[in-house]
């Protein structure tokens, strides 16, 4: 190779980990966007009304956020691997990949529905219930896959001023809503701007598709039956695994803790659900970057480890010493009982860091089980944990989640230590 030749190729590597690492902010950003509005929006709700109903309207919205999160059947991630070959055969996979995600999406509303739980979440809505939740389940499966689609597709920096206008608009409901509907105005206040957002981003989705080019590729590919099986059968339970950790511990919790520290529970999960989903955020950047490059796996997942440290361990440790004046904004009561809860959740999100990161190396390397094992083990562990805590006790299951996550995040090591050794005995990529 000439001198040229290798300056080039040094400047390619350089200018691709520049993408990955200008993906991954704007993608954090638009997950801290989001968050932050949708904080707002919370704050807003607990100084509006009783903690019972604050109590009664999150289990609703646990419910449909975890039915956005089983709707998906695993396809936003498995998109950050596959429309970066299938060049012009993209617009067909994109199509497929809605429409699944739309039958997926009812049909795991309506067993989530089925479910002893389904109580607590039809509770806060005496009447059309089950009809608002399927359309609020579906409305929120759509737009959180679109995340994925805009990864894929290279315009992760869409995702901030999307998520902001979304946030700004919830807000705007509730302030409207809350005071004339109660819990069902929180409700409103995540349906219908998470309906508007479907619709405008699908129109925008469509135009790109219609009016960019697709990338040159010499063999433009679609995932065989093969690749899909081998992909999605280990990482969909991972997905799901994933779901019952963000979105149901927080209704087993209700169920049986009740709404009021249910409400408690509620508020200081979404702060630890809010680090991990920027988290992931950022990591859909290192997926999408390593399915381009495998043989940079080494070098892209350091850097990303290392920007993934500098962003989010400082903050964490900084809400660890803040946590009774943060959630003294939701009222005091919430911050006499939930401020030691939430100091051990974001303890415990520092080791959840590292599962998310060894997650994404394995999802962009179709190491699905990795995937499974990992994300399975994180929420049978704390499930459990919820399940066994005396309800006397409630700051113990954010104990069981730091052990938890901590006892993960030496599993997901050891697993990452031993690929990259097998690697480099093969002398293939790591």
């Amino acid at each position: 190779m000439t001198s040229e030749g290798a300056a080039a190729g040094r400047r390619a590597q350089r200018t691709s980990a520049q993408t990955m690492v200008r993906d991954g902010v704007s993608l954090v950003a638009g997950a801290v966007l989001t968050s932050a509005v949708g904080v707002a929006a919370w704050i807003v709700a607990a100084r509006m009304l009783p903690q019972q109903q604050v109590g009664q309207a999150s289990a609703f919205v646990s419910g449909f956020l975890l039915v956005a999160g089983l709707g998906d059947l695993g396809l936003g991630a498995a998109l950050l691997r596959w429309v970066p070959r299938a060049g012009r055969l993209r617009t067909v996979l994109l199509a497929r990949c809605y429409l699944l995600v739309l039958f997926g999406s009812l049909a795991a509303a309506v067993v989530v529905l089925l479910l002893p739980t389904g109580d607590e979440i039809t509770e806060s809505l005496p009447r059309f219930s089950a009809a608002a939740f399927l359309v609020a389940a579906v409305a929120w499966a759509m737009f959180q896959f679109q995340d994925a689609v805009l990864v894929s597709l290279g315009r992760a920096r869409w995702m901030p001023y999307e998520n902001a206008s979304i946030g700004v608009a919830r807000v705007g409901v509730l302030a409207l809503a809350g005071p004339a509907f109660g819990a069902a105005g929180i409700l409103l206040s995540w349906v219908a701007p998470a309906l508007a957002g479907v619709a405008v981003v699908s129109v925008l989705v469509y135009r790109l598709l219609a009016r960019e080019r697709p990338p040159d590729l010499a063999e433009p590919v679609l995932p065989d039956r093969r690749e899909v099986v081998r992909l999605l059968v280990p990482t969909y339970p991972a997905k799901v695994a994933a779901g019952l950790l963000t979105d149901l511990v927080p209704l087993l919790v209700i169920g049986r803790f009740g709404p009021v520290p249910g409400a408690v529970f509620f508020l200081v999960w979404m702060a630890g659900n809010t680090v991990d989903y920027a988290a992931i955020s950022f990591a859909q950047s290192v997926i999408v970057r390593i399915s381009h490059e495998p043989h940079r796996t080494r070098e892209l997942f350091a850097l990303g480890s290392r920007r993934l440290a500098a962003a989010f361990v400082p903050v964490l440790l900084l809400g660890v010493l803040l946590a009774h004046p943060l959630l003294s904004i939701f009222g005091r009561d919430y911050a006499e009982q939930g401020a030691w809860l939430l100091r051990l959740v974001l303890i415990g999100c520092l080791p959840r860091l590292v599962v998310t990161l060894v997650v994404a190396a394995g999802i962009a390397h179709g190491r699905g089980r990795l995937v499974a094992l990992l994300e399975g083990s994180s929420a049978l562990g704390v499930l459990g944990v919820v399940a066994m805590v005396p309800v006397t006790h409630l700051a113990l299951t954010g104990l069981g989640f730091v052990v938890v996550q901590c006892l993960v995040a030496t599993a997901a090591v050891a697993a990452l230590w031993r690929w990259v050794r097998t690697a480099n005995a093969e002398g293939g990529p790591a």
